[in-house]
């Protein structure tokens, strides 16, 4: 029996799942179910689950709280303690405003122009043969091409576009496919969304098959091949907190006697440390060595390496770690 609440039980499901940072409500309800959380994990119970989280991130949203939850859509729910914070938030945020300016500057397009930009994500997609019909009003297809598959292969494919705000219908999704000809695929394409009876139809296993793609993936895409959007390059940078800085940074570089230099390498998550004295005369661990790679094969328990690029040194001018092979240029 439930000994505890559907919304704690999704969050513990949620907290412990190391796979995936998302997860669908009914994934987590057999996750549950197979822990013994819940009492069985069938349709009853994992609407009960979906209602408690969608629960929990109105009452806490109302009340300016942050819910313990995040719904990303189409049944998809994760842990608002794994959102990014910081720097990665704000690019998120700013990533996700940009995408809603781009779907709002779609829907005000005209509507050719639009069929347009159409045709050249189907090109993206890797789409042959492409034909914006320029056919007008609703009812017909609005773009045409070919997908060649293993460069044999060839899909022709009907395509049927919708600056809508309004969710797609039932009704559009079998007007396209009574539009389609004998070896045609349909594929339909919207601003919107899908209501749950167009999604089934389009997938009605006894008839021709009908692709969907919403705003939001027509989005994702048009970001993705950089229509309608530019993109920079951003370095965040993060402490290593397996470097050893008391040892890589020295403000002496050279030891004792003329010309002997410092040089390290790493191995197996070690840094081990010696003595250049010469290309013929490297101190490992008390021993004298004839070259690097000697030394460095030591280092790797006989293993056979190139001394001269396993060991590094730091620049005493410029404070950059290279290998020794500079030191004999």
């Amino acid at each position: 029996m439930k000994t505890m609440s559907y919304a704690d039980v999704a969050y513990k499901v949620l907290l412990e799942a190391q796979d995936t940072k998302m997860m669908h409500y009914k994934e987590i309800t057999n996750r549950a179910y197979a822990e013994g959380l819940v009492e069985s994990d069938d349709i009853i119970v994992a609407g009960n689950i979906a209602s408690a989280i969608n629960s929990d991130i109105r009452r806490l949203n109302s009340t300016e709280q942050v819910s313990r939850f995040v719904s990303y859509g189409k049944g998809l729910y994760g842990l608002s303690q794994n959102e990014p914070t910081g720097i990665l938030k704000d690019i998120k945020e700013k990533n996700a405003h940009v995408k809603n300016q781009l779907l709002e500057s779609l829907l005000h397009m005209p509507p050719f122009k639009f069929e347009e930009l159409i045709g050249e994500v189907l090109r993206q997609l890797g789409f042959e043969n492409i034909i914006v019909t320029q056919k007008s009003g609703d009812g017909g297809i609005d773009v045409m091409g070919e997908l060649v598959v293993a460069g044999a292969i060839k899909n022709n494919i009907c395509v049927q576009v919708k600056r809508w705000r309004n969710n797609v219908q039932r009704g559009s999704i079998s007007e396209l496919r009574g539009s389609l000809r004998p070896h045609q695929t349909g594929l339909f394409i919207t601003t919107s969304d899908f209501s749950k009876s167009a999604v089934l139809e389009a997938k009605d296993p006894y008839k021709a098959p009908i692709s969907l793609i919403n705003g939001r993936e027509l989005v994702e895409m048009l970001c993705d091949f950089g229509i309608g959007v530019v993109s920079r390059d951003v370095k965040v940078f993060d402490i290593d907190k397996n470097c050893d800085f008391t040892r890589l940074v020295s403000d002496e570089m050279k030891l004792e006697g003329d010309g002997t230099m410092e040089i390290f390498a790493r191995y197996k998550g070690k840094i081990h440390y010696a003595a250049y004295v010469s290309p013929t005369k490297i101190i490992y661990e008390d021993v004298i060595y004839q070259s690097p790679s000697a030394a460095g094969t030591k280092v790797q328990n006989g293993l056979p390496v190139n001394g001269w690029k396993f060991w590094k040194y730091i620049d005493p001018n410029d404070g950059k770690i290279y290998p020794i092979d500079i030191l004999r240029k």
